[in-house]
């Protein structure tokens, strides 16, 4: 009985890594933490290199700086990134045009509830949304607005997206969230840490 229980959790897991590949287009379904100031070029560059995902932090870049990052990203790497992009940024609408210039395939928006009109301009410029939610019910209203795919952060992250802590969300949101990939985010910075979500 305990080795069946093992090989169905393996093989949900497996799953669960397999679908996360297939979505970035790499060989681990692993992405880098969208730092502002630290996720620059070298760092992305590096993450995708190894076959994770890396993601630029725009955070306070004006249009033309995150348009030199992305290209300055592409000299270092031919790996699939993205690029982190904070919903309350003034010029989001255009640097979410630089990104489907740039032809980023994913743009990840944090730092407040996108607009649906965001999100479908991210789509019909041929990118996958990701956005972040803290709650269940948040989640499933990012879906019906059009989102790719959700991050789950946990207070291990810092704070600043809520109280709960990464474990409580995985068993509170993964069960009940599956027709779009889910990532796990919030204080983890090593293997045996991923292996136990």
């Amino acid at each position: 009985m305990t080795e069946d229980i093992s090989n169905s959790g393996l093989q949900a897991l497996n799953s669960a890594w397999a679908r996360g590949r297939e979505f970035l287009g790499t060989e681990y379904a692993i992405l880098g933490g969208a730092m502002s100031w630290v996720s620059e070029r070298n760092l992305v560059a590096a993450i995708s290199n190894a076959g994770g995902f890396g993601v630029i932090a725009c955070g306070a870049m004006t249009p033309e700086l995150l348009d030199q990052e992305i290209k300055a990203t592409k000299e270092l790497t031919k790996k699939p990134f993205g690029v982190n992009l904070i919903t309350m940024h003034p010029d989001l609408d255009k640097l979410v045009e630089i990104c489907i210039q740039h032809k980023v395939g994913h743009v990840v928006l944090a730092g407040g509830l996108p607009g649906k009109n965001t999100i479908a301009s991210i789509k019909e410029g041929g990118a996958k949304s990701i956005c972040f939610t803290p709650t269940l019910a948040l989640g499933k209203k990012l879906i019906r607005s059009g989102v790719d795919a959700l991050v789950i952060e946990g207070m291990e992250a810092g704070g600043h997206i809520g109280p709960v802590a990464t474990s409580v969300l995985a068993q509170e949101i993964l069960p009940n969230i599956t027709d779009v990939p889910v990532f796990v985010a919030g204080g983890i910075g090593r293997g045996e840490a991923i292996a136990t979500i």
